[in-house]
């Protein structure tokens, strides 16, 4: 179960990477910023741009990851013997060798 959650986990991180480099930088200064913000307020595609998506999509996946960050803390927290049980079925008796001093 651990071992599953923890490619989930990677495949997760990695869609959040490439989400992330996706985006536009805010490079464009104070004055990008509030004309930038002006046009996306009032303009006609106010949800349809592809930042708009991407931002969605990242804080999606940002949320799976947070989920899947503690899912894993959580059962890495525990013993391991209750998080995945496996059973012996045949015990092996170990006699100790002896050895003599000389």
């Amino acid at each position: 179960m651990i071992t599953a959650l923890t490619i989930i986990h990677l495949i997760i991180a990695l869609v959040l990477i490439v989400t992330v480099l996706l985006q536009n930088g805010k490079q464009q200064g104070l004055s990008g910023a509030i004309s930038g913000g002006a046009e996306t307020f009032f303009g006609k595609n106010k949800g349809k741009t592809v930042d708009a998506l991407l931002k969605k999509v990242t804080a999606v996946v940002a949320i799976l990851f947070i989920i899947s960050s503690v899912s894993l803390a959580y059962l890495a927290s525990k013993p391991a013997d209750t998080v995945e049980t496996t059973q012996v079925t045949e015990t092996q008796n170990v006699t100790p060798t002896q050895t003599t001093a000389e």
